[in-house]
């Protein structure tokens, strides 16, 4: 399978919820094959937890300078 292939080199911690909520459902036989992945996504958002922010102050993108009068000289 191509999806446990990536699933194997990820470090993301909703892909890996993915990947247990799939395990899950079809170890107690809820998993439906015919229906893909969109129904392991909708159960595994309503048990999926974010982690806590460590502390770090998250980093903002400022906007470029405006150069006034670039194209103006022309």
């Amino acid at each position: 399978m191509i999806f446990s292939c990536a699933l194997n080199k990820m470090a993301n911690a909703w892909l890996s919820h993915v990947k247990s909520t799939m395990a899950d459902m079809k170890r107690k036989g809820t998993y439906k094959k015919g229906m893909g992945l969109s129904q392991v996504i909708k159960a595994a958002k309503l048990t999926y937890k974010k982690s806590a922010s460590s502390g770090k102050a998250k980093k903002t993108r400022r906007g470029r300078k405006s150069r006034k009068g670039f194209m103006g000289i022309m």
